[in-house]
């Protein structure tokens, strides 16, 4: 005796497919919906460097004296600018504050670098110092962020940096105004709590500041946009 399997119509099984392939792009969207839109983020006249036409910026307020900055900067900053920087990706915006005791030079003498020529601010000079100060960032409690200190960081960082015009520009405090306004800016968007370091991506909010909890939103964020990885 031979047995027989019975064996579906095919209309049946293209029809079990269809709904399949339907189920799996329904929970890719829902999937996609259950990354929040991001706020807008005014980052206009804040140093900046990637690829200008790049679908997400990535935004990050920084604090020079903030000890968790450092680590940001030390350990996270060059592993996103490996992977997404440098591949055209991401743009990628600092926003400097000042809240923590005697740290407002450190912040001014950031942004008169950035403003050498006002006309032609400086994104790479920016980053250039910024980095050193975080390299050698002495501990949050000490009262490090004086004029001296401050340019002699810069005539380490860089032979590029115009120490004169940091020392004229830090002792006018020329920019400070532009830093209580990025503090105030802050303030408003993170309401009315100015913690550092905080990264938005596209306007969203960072809620874990592990390297591949980030590297995940920063993906999903460009998968959004359609950024093939």
């Amino acid at each position: 005796m031979v047995n027989q399997k019975a064996h579906p119509p095919k209309g049946l099984v293209w029809t079990t497919l269809f709904f399949l392939v339907i189920l799996i792009l329904t929970g890719l969207i829902v999937f996609r919906h259950d990354l929040p839109e991001g706020i807008p983020l005014n980052t206009k006249g804040q140093p900046t460097i990637g690829y200008p036409k790049a679908r997400v910026h990535v935004v990050v307020f920084e604090e020079p004296k903030c000890d968790n900055c450092k680590d940001f900067n030390d350990k996270i900053f060059p592993k996103l600018k490996e992977d997404f920087i440098d591949t055209n990706k991401i743009i990628y915006t600092v926003i400097p504050v000042s809240f923590l005791p005697n740290s407002m030079p450190a912040a001014v003498a950031l942004l008169c670098v950035y403003y050498t020529n006002p006309l032609y601010p400086n994104n790479d000079l920016f980053f250039t110092y910024l980095n050193y100060i975080y390299e050698h960032q002495p501990p949050e409690h000490t009262n490090w962020a004086t004029l001296d200190t401050l340019v002699a960081f810069a005539r380490n960082a860089s032979p590029a940096i115009n120490r004169a015009h940091l020392k004229t520009c830090m002792e006018k405090e020329i920019y400070r105004i532009k830093i209580e306004k990025n503090n105030a800016y802050g303030r408003k968007i993170m309401d009315g709590m100015l913690t550092t370091p905080t990264v938005y991506v596209n306007g969203i909010k960072a809620q874990n500041l592990n390297y591949k909890e980030l590297k995940k939103l920063i993906i999903d964020v460009l998968e959004r946009k359609g950024v093939q990885q």
